[in-house]
Protein backbone atom coordinates (compact mmCIF):
# COMPACT_ATOMS: atom_id res chain seq x y z
CA UNK A 1 0.00 0.00 0.00
CA UNK A 2 2.82 2.14 1.13
CA UNK A 3 5.90 1.57 -1.13
CA UNK A 4 9.19 3.70 -0.22
CA UNK A 5 12.06 3.91 -2.11
CA UNK A 6 15.75 5.96 -2.14
CA UNK A 7 14.54 8.21 0.10
CA UNK A 8 16.18 11.71 1.09
CA UNK A 9 15.10 14.25 2.86
CA UNK A 10 17.65 16.87 3.61
CA UNK A 11 17.91 20.21 6.18
CA UNK A 12 20.30 23.03 5.57
CA UNK A 13 22.12 21.41 8.63
CA UNK A 14 21.66 17.97 8.28
CA UNK A 15 20.06 14.81 5.97
CA UNK A 16 16.77 14.04 7.89
CA UNK A 17 15.90 10.87 6.25
CA UNK A 18 17.85 8.17 4.73
CA UNK A 19 15.58 5.19 3.97
CA UNK A 20 16.43 2.89 1.02
CA UNK A 21 13.59 0.96 0.99
CA UNK A 22 10.34 0.40 3.37
CA UNK A 23 7.00 -1.19 2.66
CA UNK A 24 3.70 -0.81 4.64
CA UNK A 25 0.74 -3.13 4.01
CA UNK A 26 -3.20 -2.18 3.84
CA UNK A 27 -3.57 -4.40 7.05
CA UNK A 28 -0.54 -3.56 8.78
CA UNK A 29 -1.02 -1.83 12.56
CA UNK A 30 2.53 0.02 13.00
CA UNK A 31 3.85 2.49 15.69
CA UNK A 32 6.49 4.67 14.30
CA UNK A 33 8.76 5.62 17.07
CA UNK A 34 12.35 7.65 17.62
CA UNK A 35 13.82 10.68 19.32
CA UNK A 36 12.00 13.75 19.11
CA UNK A 37 13.25 15.42 16.16
CA UNK A 38 14.12 12.36 14.35
CA UNK A 39 11.87 13.08 11.55
CA UNK A 40 8.67 11.48 12.57
CA UNK A 41 6.04 14.00 11.80
CA UNK A 42 8.63 14.94 8.64
CA UNK A 43 8.12 10.97 7.37
CA UNK A 44 4.33 11.25 7.97
CA UNK A 45 3.56 14.73 5.75
CA UNK A 46 6.31 12.79 2.85
CA UNK A 47 3.44 10.36 2.80
CA UNK A 48 0.70 12.37 2.64
CA UNK A 49 2.19 14.48 0.30
CA UNK A 50 2.14 17.91 2.08
CA UNK A 51 5.69 17.73 1.90
CA UNK A 52 6.96 18.18 -1.80
CA UNK A 53 10.84 18.81 -0.82
CA UNK A 54 12.70 14.94 -1.24
CA UNK A 55 14.42 12.44 -3.87
CA UNK A 56 13.33 9.00 -3.69
CA UNK A 57 10.23 6.95 -4.19
CA UNK A 58 6.97 7.37 -1.82
CA UNK A 59 4.16 5.49 -3.42
CA UNK A 60 0.64 5.46 -1.85
CA UNK A 61 -2.32 3.32 -3.20
CA UNK A 62 -5.65 3.35 -1.06
CA UNK A 63 -7.08 5.80 0.67
CA UNK A 64 -5.13 7.34 3.93
CA UNK A 65 -6.72 9.35 6.55
CA UNK A 66 -5.02 11.44 9.08
CA UNK A 67 -4.60 13.03 12.37
CA UNK A 68 -1.80 15.43 12.21
CA UNK A 69 -0.79 18.14 15.92
CA UNK A 70 -0.18 20.82 13.68
CA UNK A 71 -3.65 23.35 14.82
CA UNK A 72 -6.75 22.81 13.81
CA UNK A 73 -7.50 21.82 10.37
CA UNK A 74 -10.84 23.03 8.29
CA UNK A 75 -12.45 19.52 8.58
CA UNK A 76 -13.53 20.22 11.95
CA UNK A 77 -15.47 22.97 11.33
CA UNK A 78 -18.19 20.71 10.11
CA UNK A 79 -21.31 21.01 12.03
CA UNK A 80 -22.15 17.59 11.08
CA UNK A 81 -18.95 15.77 12.52
CA UNK A 82 -19.99 18.19 15.89
CA UNK A 83 -23.32 17.14 15.70
CA UNK A 84 -22.24 13.33 15.55
CA UNK A 85 -20.46 13.60 18.50
CA UNK A 86 -23.05 15.36 20.70
CA UNK A 87 -20.86 18.15 21.13
CA UNK A 88 -21.91 21.87 20.10
CA UNK A 89 -20.01 23.46 17.17
CA UNK A 90 -20.23 27.15 19.40
CA UNK A 91 -18.83 26.08 22.39
CA UNK A 92 -15.30 25.83 23.94
CA UNK A 93 -13.67 22.99 23.99
CA UNK A 94 -10.79 21.17 26.39
CA UNK A 95 -8.26 19.88 24.53
CA UNK A 96 -9.09 16.64 25.79
CA UNK A 97 -12.54 17.43 23.94
CA UNK A 98 -11.17 18.79 20.39
CA UNK A 99 -8.90 15.43 20.60
CA UNK A 100 -12.39 13.20 20.96
CA UNK A 101 -13.78 14.87 18.54
CA UNK A 102 -10.67 14.75 15.89
CA UNK A 103 -10.46 10.65 16.86
CA UNK A 104 -14.81 10.60 16.61
CA UNK A 105 -14.38 11.80 13.08
CA UNK A 106 -11.28 9.85 12.07
CA UNK A 107 -12.49 6.67 13.22
CA UNK A 108 -16.05 6.79 11.49
CA UNK A 109 -14.43 5.60 8.34
CA UNK A 110 -13.33 1.90 8.25
CA UNK A 111 -12.24 1.77 5.02
CA UNK A 112 -9.23 3.85 5.21
CA UNK A 113 -5.58 3.53 6.52
CA UNK A 114 -4.71 6.20 9.22
CA UNK A 115 -1.82 8.08 9.98
CA UNK A 116 -1.91 9.54 13.67
CA UNK A 117 0.37 11.87 15.21
CA UNK A 118 0.22 11.44 19.23
CA UNK A 119 -3.94 9.83 19.03
CA UNK A 120 -3.60 9.32 23.32
CA UNK A 121 -2.66 13.29 23.92
CA UNK A 122 -4.75 14.83 26.14
CA UNK A 123 -6.82 11.56 27.08
CA UNK A 124 -7.60 9.99 30.48
CA UNK A 125 -6.52 6.34 31.04
CA UNK A 126 -10.60 5.33 30.20
CA UNK A 127 -10.71 7.25 26.99
CA UNK A 128 -7.75 5.56 26.10
CA UNK A 129 -9.34 2.35 26.71
CA UNK A 130 -12.08 2.87 24.46
CA UNK A 131 -9.25 4.43 21.74
CA UNK A 132 -7.63 0.74 22.27
CA UNK A 133 -10.89 -0.59 21.62
CA UNK A 134 -11.62 0.97 19.19
CA UNK A 135 -8.52 0.21 17.05
CA UNK A 136 -8.46 -3.49 17.56
CA UNK A 137 -11.71 -3.94 15.95
CA UNK A 138 -10.84 -1.79 12.76
CA UNK A 139 -10.42 -3.93 9.46
CA UNK A 140 -7.82 -1.49 7.83
CA UNK A 141 -4.57 -1.36 9.30
CA UNK A 142 -3.05 1.91 10.67
CA UNK A 143 0.76 3.40 11.01
CA UNK A 144 0.86 5.71 14.41
CA UNK A 145 3.67 8.03 16.39
CA UNK A 146 3.41 7.58 19.73
CA UNK A 147 5.05 7.61 23.08
CA UNK A 148 3.04 5.67 25.05
CA UNK A 149 4.39 2.03 25.63
CA UNK A 150 1.56 0.78 26.99
CA UNK A 151 -0.83 1.87 24.31
CA UNK A 152 1.29 0.82 21.11
CA UNK A 153 1.74 -2.73 23.27
CA UNK A 154 -1.93 -2.87 23.17
CA UNK A 155 -2.33 -1.63 19.50
CA UNK A 156 0.71 -2.40 17.10
CA UNK A 157 2.45 -5.69 16.14
CA UNK A 158 5.22 -3.92 14.62
CA UNK A 159 7.65 -1.14 15.45
CA UNK A 160 9.88 1.07 13.34
CA UNK A 161 12.51 3.10 14.94
CA UNK A 162 13.52 5.90 13.54
CA UNK A 163 16.84 7.01 14.15
CA UNK A 164 19.98 9.00 12.27
CA UNK A 165 17.57 9.25 9.31
CA UNK A 166 16.77 5.46 9.09
CA UNK A 167 14.31 3.25 9.50
CA UNK A 168 15.40 -0.43 11.85
CA UNK A 169 12.10 -2.76 11.53
CA UNK A 170 10.83 -5.13 14.15
CA UNK A 171 8.17 -7.57 14.02
CA UNK A 172 6.45 -7.44 16.79
CA UNK A 173 4.76 -5.60 20.08
CA UNK A 174 6.30 -3.03 22.19
CA UNK A 175 7.56 -5.98 24.40
CA UNK A 176 9.18 -7.59 21.59
CA UNK A 177 11.32 -4.38 20.20
CA UNK A 178 12.65 -4.11 24.24
CA UNK A 179 14.01 -7.60 24.07
CA UNK A 180 15.09 -7.97 20.43
CA UNK A 181 16.63 -4.15 20.83
CA UNK A 182 18.29 -5.83 23.68
CA UNK A 183 19.28 -8.88 21.76
CA UNK A 184 20.68 -6.06 19.04
CA UNK A 185 22.82 -4.39 21.13
CA UNK A 186 24.53 -7.75 22.67
CA UNK A 187 25.68 -8.41 19.25
CA UNK A 188 26.90 -5.14 18.26
CA UNK A 189 29.01 -5.29 21.83
CA UNK A 190 29.86 -8.73 20.13
CA UNK A 191 30.87 -7.30 16.67
CA UNK A 192 32.83 -4.45 18.27
CA UNK A 193 34.64 -6.59 20.74
CA UNK A 194 35.56 -9.25 17.73
CA UNK A 195 36.78 -6.26 15.94
CA UNK A 196 39.03 -4.45 18.26
CA UNK A 197 40.50 -8.37 18.62
CA UNK A 198 41.00 -8.72 15.40
CA UNK A 199 42.57 -5.46 14.70
CA UNK A 200 44.66 -5.68 17.51
CA UNK A 201 46.05 -9.43 16.58
CA UNK A 202 47.15 -7.55 12.95
CA UNK A 203 48.42 -5.00 14.32
CA UNK A 204 50.77 -6.88 16.02
CA UNK A 205 51.71 -9.47 13.73
CA UNK A 206 52.36 -6.37 11.80
CA UNK A 207 54.65 -4.86 14.26
CA UNK A 208 56.40 -8.62 14.91
CA UNK A 209 57.48 -8.74 10.79
CA UNK A 210 58.48 -5.47 11.01
CA UNK A 211 61.25 -6.76 13.48
CA UNK A 212 61.95 -9.56 11.70
CA UNK A 213 62.68 -7.30 8.75
CA UNK A 214 64.92 -4.85 10.79
CA UNK A 215 66.79 -8.38 11.85
CA UNK A 216 67.51 -8.79 8.27
CA UNK A 217 69.52 -5.87 7.13
CA UNK A 218 71.82 -6.28 10.17
CA UNK A 219 75.20 -7.95 9.37
CA UNK A 220 76.09 -10.70 12.10
CA UNK A 221 79.71 -9.93 13.92
CA UNK A 222 82.45 -11.84 12.42
CA UNK A 223 81.72 -11.92 9.22
CA UNK A 224 83.87 -11.53 6.31
CA UNK A 225 83.62 -9.13 3.05
CA UNK A 226 82.62 -12.42 1.00
CA UNK A 227 79.90 -13.48 3.58
CA UNK A 228 78.88 -10.17 4.03
CA UNK A 229 77.80 -9.65 0.60
CA UNK A 230 76.18 -12.92 0.33
CA UNK A 231 74.00 -12.26 3.34
CA UNK A 232 73.02 -9.45 1.77
CA UNK A 233 72.05 -10.30 -1.12
CA UNK A 234 69.67 -13.13 0.65
CA UNK A 235 68.68 -10.86 3.23
CA UNK A 236 67.44 -8.09 0.13
CA UNK A 237 65.23 -11.57 -0.95
CA UNK A 238 63.95 -11.78 2.35
CA UNK A 239 63.62 -8.27 2.98
CA UNK A 240 61.14 -8.12 -0.12
CA UNK A 241 59.25 -10.77 1.16
CA UNK A 242 58.85 -9.73 4.71
CA UNK A 243 57.51 -5.94 3.33
CA UNK A 244 55.32 -7.73 0.97
CA UNK A 245 53.40 -9.42 4.58
CA UNK A 246 53.70 -6.46 6.09
CA UNK A 247 51.41 -4.53 3.03
CA UNK A 248 49.11 -7.66 2.93
CA UNK A 249 48.48 -7.25 6.79
CA UNK A 250 48.16 -3.13 6.66
CA UNK A 251 46.02 -3.91 3.87
CA UNK A 252 43.70 -6.05 6.21
CA UNK A 253 43.61 -3.85 8.56
CA UNK A 254 42.51 -1.36 6.16
CA UNK A 255 39.60 -3.95 5.04
CA UNK A 256 38.61 -4.69 8.56
CA UNK A 257 34.68 -3.23 8.59
CA UNK A 258 34.94 -0.95 11.49
CA UNK A 259 32.55 -1.27 14.17
CA UNK A 260 31.56 1.75 16.68
CA UNK A 261 31.75 1.34 20.30
CA UNK A 262 27.98 0.53 21.77
CA UNK A 263 26.79 3.09 23.92
CA UNK A 264 26.89 2.16 27.67
CA UNK A 265 25.37 3.62 30.30
CA UNK A 266 27.10 3.78 33.57
CA UNK A 267 25.00 3.53 37.11
CA UNK A 268 24.17 6.25 38.92
CA UNK A 269 22.50 7.33 42.44
CA UNK A 270 20.53 10.41 43.08
CA UNK A 271 21.34 10.44 46.93
CA UNK A 272 20.12 12.85 49.44
CA UNK A 273 22.71 13.78 52.29
CA UNK A 274 21.28 11.95 55.36
CA UNK A 275 20.88 15.39 57.64
CA UNK A 276 18.10 16.47 54.40
CA UNK A 277 16.04 13.19 55.06
CA UNK A 278 12.55 12.93 56.73
CA UNK A 279 12.12 9.60 59.60
CA UNK A 280 8.42 10.51 60.06
CA UNK A 281 6.19 7.73 58.85
CA UNK A 282 3.39 10.27 57.93
CA UNK A 283 4.58 13.14 54.97
CA UNK A 284 1.37 14.30 53.97
CA UNK A 285 -2.64 13.78 55.49
CA UNK A 286 -6.46 14.98 54.54
CA UNK A 287 -9.45 14.40 56.57
CA UNK A 288 -13.14 15.53 55.31
CA UNK A 289 -11.19 17.17 52.04
CA UNK A 290 -13.86 19.24 49.89
CA UNK A 291 -13.34 21.01 46.89
CA UNK A 292 -15.68 23.13 44.62
CA UNK A 293 -14.34 24.46 41.43
CA UNK A 294 -16.75 26.27 39.25
CA UNK A 295 -19.61 25.40 40.90
CA UNK A 296 -18.52 22.18 40.25
CA UNK A 297 -17.83 19.31 43.17
CA UNK A 298 -14.22 17.46 42.66
CA UNK A 299 -13.89 15.99 45.76
CA UNK A 300 -15.66 15.77 49.10
CA UNK A 301 -15.72 14.16 52.39
CA UNK A 302 -12.67 12.82 51.29
CA UNK A 303 -9.37 11.64 53.39
CA UNK A 304 -6.06 9.99 52.37
CA UNK A 305 -2.72 9.56 53.73
CA UNK A 306 0.86 9.67 51.97
CA UNK A 307 3.31 7.79 53.89
CA UNK A 308 7.33 8.25 53.81
CA UNK A 309 9.46 6.06 50.80
CA UNK A 310 6.68 6.33 48.52
CA UNK A 311 5.87 7.06 45.31
CA UNK A 312 2.60 7.90 44.27
CA UNK A 313 0.92 8.18 41.34
CA UNK A 314 -2.39 10.41 41.51
CA UNK A 315 -5.07 9.17 38.56
CA UNK A 316 -8.53 10.36 37.46
CA UNK A 317 -10.68 11.22 34.73
CA UNK A 318 -9.71 14.64 32.97
CA UNK A 319 -11.52 17.58 34.81
CA UNK A 320 -11.76 15.27 38.15
CA UNK A 321 -9.17 17.63 40.05
CA UNK A 322 -5.82 15.98 39.87
CA UNK A 323 -3.96 19.05 39.59
CA UNK A 324 -6.16 21.12 42.16
CA UNK A 325 -4.89 18.45 44.17
CA UNK A 326 -1.63 19.00 43.66
CA UNK A 327 -1.74 22.64 44.23
CA UNK A 328 -3.97 21.94 47.99
CA UNK A 329 -0.62 20.20 48.88
CA UNK A 330 1.80 22.54 48.06
CA UNK A 331 -0.31 25.65 49.06
CA UNK A 332 -1.26 23.74 52.17
CA UNK A 333 -5.11 24.01 51.69
CA UNK A 334 -6.93 21.78 54.15
CA UNK A 335 -4.18 19.39 53.94
CA UNK A 336 -1.68 18.49 56.36
CA UNK A 337 1.70 18.60 55.32
CA UNK A 338 5.34 17.97 57.32
CA UNK A 339 7.06 20.90 58.32
CA UNK A 340 10.39 19.96 57.24
CA UNK A 341 8.82 18.92 53.90
CA UNK A 342 11.17 21.12 51.01
CA UNK A 343 8.87 19.82 47.88
CA UNK A 344 9.98 20.29 44.63
CA UNK A 345 7.28 20.82 41.80
CA UNK A 346 7.21 20.41 38.21
CA UNK A 347 4.83 21.62 35.84
CA UNK A 348 4.26 22.06 32.04
CA UNK A 349 3.45 26.21 32.62
CA UNK A 350 5.51 26.81 35.70
CA UNK A 351 8.87 29.05 34.21
CA UNK A 352 11.92 28.06 36.47
CA UNK A 353 14.39 28.86 33.92
CA UNK A 354 16.77 31.71 32.80
CA UNK A 355 16.10 32.40 29.11
CA UNK A 356 19.87 33.78 28.47
CA UNK A 357 21.87 31.34 30.46
CA UNK A 358 23.16 27.85 28.84
CA UNK A 359 21.36 24.56 29.98
CA UNK A 360 24.01 23.72 32.12
CA UNK A 361 24.32 27.18 34.07
CA UNK A 362 20.78 26.82 34.88
CA UNK A 363 20.91 23.30 36.46
CA UNK A 364 24.60 24.05 38.31
CA UNK A 365 22.80 27.00 39.74
CA UNK A 366 20.27 24.24 41.84
CA UNK A 367 22.36 21.16 41.77
CA UNK A 368 23.70 19.29 44.77
CA UNK A 369 25.75 17.56 42.97
CA UNK A 370 29.23 18.02 41.22
CA UNK A 371 29.66 18.86 37.91
CA UNK A 372 30.63 15.03 36.46
CA UNK A 373 27.40 13.60 38.04
CA UNK A 374 25.35 16.74 36.47
CA UNK A 375 26.33 16.05 33.25
CA UNK A 376 25.61 12.55 33.43
CA UNK A 377 21.95 13.08 34.39
CA UNK A 378 21.89 15.82 31.58
CA UNK A 379 23.47 13.07 29.29
CA UNK A 380 20.30 10.54 30.20
CA UNK A 381 17.86 12.93 28.80
CA UNK A 382 19.75 14.01 25.94
CA UNK A 383 22.01 17.34 26.46
CA UNK A 384 25.44 15.71 25.69
CA UNK A 385 28.97 17.06 24.77
CA UNK A 386 28.47 21.21 23.64
CA UNK A 387 24.59 20.57 23.66
CA UNK A 388 24.46 21.62 27.29
CA UNK A 389 26.19 25.13 26.05
CA UNK A 390 22.79 25.81 24.18
CA UNK A 391 20.96 28.80 25.67
CA UNK A 392 17.14 28.15 27.40
CA UNK A 393 15.92 30.76 24.43
CA UNK A 394 16.54 28.11 21.60
CA UNK A 395 15.39 25.57 22.73
CA UNK A 396 11.87 23.85 21.96
CA UNK A 397 9.10 23.00 24.38
CA UNK A 398 10.48 19.11 24.45
CA UNK A 399 13.93 20.30 25.33
CA UNK A 400 12.68 22.88 28.00
CA UNK A 401 10.69 20.06 29.78
CA UNK A 402 13.67 17.79 30.24
CA UNK A 403 16.13 20.83 31.74
CA UNK A 404 13.57 21.06 34.38
CA UNK A 405 13.41 17.60 35.01
CA UNK A 406 17.01 17.43 35.60
CA UNK A 407 16.70 21.26 37.61
CA UNK A 408 14.01 19.43 40.50
CA UNK A 409 16.10 15.41 39.87
CA UNK A 410 19.26 17.63 41.11
CA UNK A 411 18.31 20.19 43.71
CA UNK A 412 18.61 20.25 47.45
CA UNK A 413 14.53 19.05 47.85
CA UNK A 414 13.54 16.10 49.97
CA UNK A 415 9.98 15.44 48.07
CA UNK A 416 8.53 15.99 44.50
CA UNK A 417 5.36 16.66 42.99
CA UNK A 418 5.69 16.07 38.97
CA UNK A 419 2.70 17.29 37.47
CA UNK A 420 2.60 15.24 33.76
CA UNK A 421 6.22 14.91 33.33
CA UNK A 422 6.36 12.85 30.01
CA UNK A 423 4.49 15.37 28.10
CA UNK A 424 6.69 15.97 25.16
CA UNK A 425 8.88 13.92 25.86
CA UNK A 426 10.17 10.58 23.24
CA UNK A 427 10.37 7.16 24.28
CA UNK A 428 13.34 7.02 24.89
CA UNK A 429 13.71 10.08 26.99
CA UNK A 430 10.75 8.72 29.13
CA UNK A 431 12.57 5.38 30.09
CA UNK A 432 15.62 7.73 30.92
CA UNK A 433 13.27 9.05 32.95
CA UNK A 434 12.01 5.85 34.52
CA UNK A 435 15.58 4.93 35.65
CA UNK A 436 16.32 8.55 37.37
CA UNK A 437 13.35 8.33 39.19
CA UNK A 438 14.66 4.69 40.14
CA UNK A 439 17.70 5.92 41.21
CA UNK A 440 16.04 8.73 43.30
CA UNK A 441 16.09 7.73 46.88
CA UNK A 442 13.25 10.65 48.01
CA UNK A 443 9.69 10.32 47.66
CA UNK A 444 7.64 11.94 45.35
CA UNK A 445 3.92 12.34 44.39
CA UNK A 446 3.47 12.61 39.86
CA UNK A 447 0.07 13.06 37.42
CA UNK A 448 0.59 10.98 34.34
CA UNK A 449 -2.15 9.02 31.54
CA UNK A 450 1.45 6.63 30.76
CA UNK A 451 0.38 3.65 32.26
CA UNK A 452 3.46 2.08 31.81
CA UNK A 453 5.15 4.70 33.57
CA UNK A 454 3.36 4.61 36.49
CA UNK A 455 3.68 0.48 36.47
CA UNK A 456 7.12 0.84 36.53
CA UNK A 457 7.42 3.60 39.19
CA UNK A 458 4.38 3.71 41.63
CA UNK A 459 4.22 2.04 44.53
CA UNK A 460 0.77 3.63 45.99
CA UNK A 461 -1.86 5.54 44.05
CA UNK A 462 -3.93 8.20 44.73
CA UNK A 463 -7.95 7.65 42.78
CA UNK A 464 -9.79 10.46 42.54
CA UNK A 465 -13.26 8.51 41.50
CA UNK A 466 -17.06 9.80 41.78
CA UNK A 467 -16.12 12.83 43.78
CA UNK A 468 -14.04 10.94 46.44
CA UNK A 469 -10.12 10.28 46.76
CA UNK A 470 -8.70 6.92 47.70
CA UNK A 471 -5.46 5.17 48.44
CA UNK A 472 -3.93 2.21 46.92
CA UNK A 473 -1.48 0.08 47.69
CA UNK A 474 0.22 -1.13 44.28
CA UNK A 475 0.80 -0.05 40.86
CA UNK A 476 -2.33 0.55 38.37
CA UNK A 477 -1.87 -3.04 37.23
CA UNK A 478 -2.18 -4.56 40.38
CA UNK A 479 -4.92 -2.07 41.23
CA UNK A 480 -7.06 -3.14 38.09
CA UNK A 481 -6.47 -6.80 38.87
CA UNK A 482 -7.60 -6.70 41.94
CA UNK A 483 -10.69 -4.26 40.36
CA UNK A 484 -10.95 -7.32 37.95
CA UNK A 485 -11.15 -10.06 40.87
CA UNK A 486 -14.11 -7.94 42.72
CA UNK A 487 -16.15 -7.29 39.66
CA UNK A 488 -15.87 -11.32 39.36
CA UNK A 489 -16.93 -11.80 42.76
CA UNK A 490 -19.76 -9.36 42.57
CA UNK A 491 -20.84 -11.50 39.35
CA UNK A 492 -20.90 -14.97 41.20
CA UNK A 493 -22.82 -13.06 44.14
CA UNK A 494 -25.19 -11.73 41.83
CA UNK A 495 -25.78 -15.20 40.39
CA UNK A 496 -25.91 -17.02 43.98
CA UNK A 497 -28.40 -13.63 44.76
CA UNK A 498 -30.98 -14.34 41.69
CA UNK A 499 -30.50 -17.95 42.41
CA UNK A 500 -31.73 -17.79 45.54
CA UNK A 501 -34.63 -15.31 44.86
CA UNK A 502 -36.33 -17.88 42.61
CA UNK A 503 -35.61 -20.39 44.99
CA UNK A 504 -37.66 -18.71 47.42
CA UNK A 505 -40.43 -17.63 45.06
CA UNK A 506 -41.22 -21.48 43.69
CA UNK A 507 -41.23 -22.13 48.04
CA UNK A 508 -43.41 -18.92 48.94
CA UNK A 509 -46.34 -20.51 46.04
CA UNK A 510 -46.48 -23.78 47.95
CA UNK A 511 -48.32 -24.41 50.47
CA UNK A 512 -45.83 -23.76 53.68
CA UNK A 513 -46.47 -22.99 57.25
CA UNK A 514 -47.33 -19.45 58.60
CA UNK A 515 -43.62 -19.55 60.48
CA UNK A 516 -41.67 -21.10 57.12
CA UNK A 517 -43.64 -18.44 55.62
CA UNK A 518 -42.49 -15.39 57.47
CA UNK A 519 -38.83 -16.66 57.50
CA UNK A 520 -38.46 -16.30 53.85
CA UNK A 521 -40.43 -13.22 53.01
CA UNK A 522 -38.17 -11.48 55.31
CA UNK A 523 -35.18 -13.66 53.29
CA UNK A 524 -36.41 -12.23 50.58
CA UNK A 525 -36.94 -8.69 51.29
CA UNK A 526 -33.36 -8.47 52.35
CA UNK A 527 -32.10 -10.32 48.78
CA UNK A 528 -34.00 -7.31 46.79
CA UNK A 529 -32.45 -4.87 49.05
CA UNK A 530 -29.00 -6.01 48.60
CA UNK A 531 -29.90 -6.38 44.51
CA UNK A 532 -31.04 -2.09 44.84
CA UNK A 533 -27.76 -1.53 46.76
CA UNK A 534 -25.55 -3.52 43.95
Amino acid sequence: MININNLRKTLPDKQLLEINSLSINEKDKIALIGDNGAGKTTLFRLILGLEKEYTGIVNVDGDLDYLLNDGVEDKYSSNEIYSKAKLNIDDRYSPGEFRRLQLFDLLSDDLKFLLMDEPTSHLDIVQKEKLIKKLNSRKMGYLIISHDRDFINKTCNKILELSDGKIEEYNGDYQFYLEEREKRQKFKEKEYTNYVKEKRRLENLAVSIKEQSSKVRTTPRRMGNSEARLHKMGGQENEKKLDKQVKSVEARINQLEAKERPKEEEDIKLSAPEIKRIHSKVLIRAENLNKVFNKKVLFEKSEFTIENNSKVALIGDNGSGKTTLLKMILNKENIWVHPNLNIGYFSQMDETLEEDNSILENVLNTTIYDETLTRIVLARLGFRNKNVHKTIGVLSDGEKAKVKLVKILTADFNYLILDEPTNFLDIRAIESLENLLKSYDRPFLFVTHDEEFINNIANSLLIIKDERITGFKGNLLQYKERKNKFNKSDNTDKFLRDFRLSTINSRLAMDISKTEREKLEEEYKKLLKKQDES
